[in-house]
């Protein structure tokens, strides 16, 4: 059952990122980096407020609500909220520029590489130090990213490159998040599905403090964008999909580890390249097919093995 729902985890963020795809293009009138921006906060703050909302009226109506509360400490609970700013304004937000600039699936190749960095921060900040087989992983992981964007430049994809960039930071803020997430829910012994609901919630009302700072900076821009934004089908496809797709992830990990887990979730690339063909938005080269194999086989080699925390 811990394969089947890592699976999912990895489908629904794949076909997530693809529904944001169509999104940026039909809700978006301009290309500019300030446009992007306001889309990507206020497509965040649906998904991270939906999200978070039906987790406390999911433990609302199990009767854990006012218990899991009292349980969270200043332990656990400063984690999450930094863990909050490297996913959400750093990851998120940057994860859906890249996707409106460089397209689902050379964004994906970039963003699913979060477990590298994770090892990589680990090997910093915690001082672990990696097998051989982890830096193997490394390796062939960095290798296949290289050849996969190159392939993406080549492709002649208008502003490929900004979002490659923007990609690149979505990467770095999940990598750490991964390790704080996991440091706070070592040290609390309360549902994971509480634990991400913090997360969310505190992620969401950092999008939306951005998001009144930019309306007071420019209102009329930031509400033109905004205005545009009512799509109903969409907005529902991208909440749902993100939604399902967090609680899937982490209770992948909760049941198979965060080695198999991770990867699971990391084949989100695959999918994304699925739905782009289905949806008709990209053509998928056989060399992609052929370095995402060898980046999912780099993810897996560099976490096998469940990271340690001190």
């Amino acid at each position: 059952m811990g394969i089947i729902i890592g699976i999912i985890s990895g489908m629904l963020w794949g076909l997530n990122d693809v529904l944001t795809n169509i999104y940026s293009e039909q809700a978006l009138f301009s290309t500019a980096t300030f446009a992007v921006l306001v889309f990507a906060l206020a497509l965040s703050l649906m998904q991270d407020s939906f999200s978070c909302l039906g987790i406390f009226v999911y433990h609302h109506i199990r009767g854990s609500l006012i218990k899991n509360w009292r349980k969270t400490t200043l332990q656990n609970f400063w984690p999450l909220v930094i863990a909050a700013m490297c996913a959400g304004p750093l990851g998120m937000v940057a994860g859906i520029m890249g996707i409106a600039y460089a397209g689902p699936v050379y964004a994906g190749v970039v963003t699913s590489c979060y477990p590298v960095i994770a090892l990589l921060f680990a090997m910093i900040l915690l001082r672990e130090k990696p097998t051989k087989v982890k830096v193997v992983g490394i390796i062939l992981s960095v290798i296949a990213v290289m050849f996969i964007s190159i392939t993406g430049v080549r492709s002649g994809a208008e502003h490929i490159l900004i979002g490659l960039i923007f990609a690149s930071c979505a990467m770095i803020g999940w990598g750490m998040e991964s390790i704080l997430f996991s440091i706070a829910q070592k040290s609390s012994t309360q549902d994971v599905s509480w634990l991400l609901a913090i997360r969310q919630s505190t992620s969401a009302l950092s999008y939306l403090l951005i998001l009144i700072i930019l309306l007071i900076v420019d209102y009329v821009q930031t509400w033109q964008v905004m205005s545009h934004l009512f799509l109903p089908l969409l907005m529902i496809g991208c909440v749902l999909s993100a939604s399902s797709s967090y609680l899937a992830y982490y209770h992948a990990i909760k049941r198979i580890g965060a080695s198999l887990g991770t990867t699971f979730n990391a084949s989100f690339i695959f999918w994304a390249g699925i739905f782009s063909v289905i949806f008709n938005i990209t053509h998928v080269e056989h060399s992609f097919v052929v370095w995402s194999i060898m980046l999912i086989i780099g993810i897996y080699f560099a976490s096998k093995g469940n990271i340690k925390y001190s």
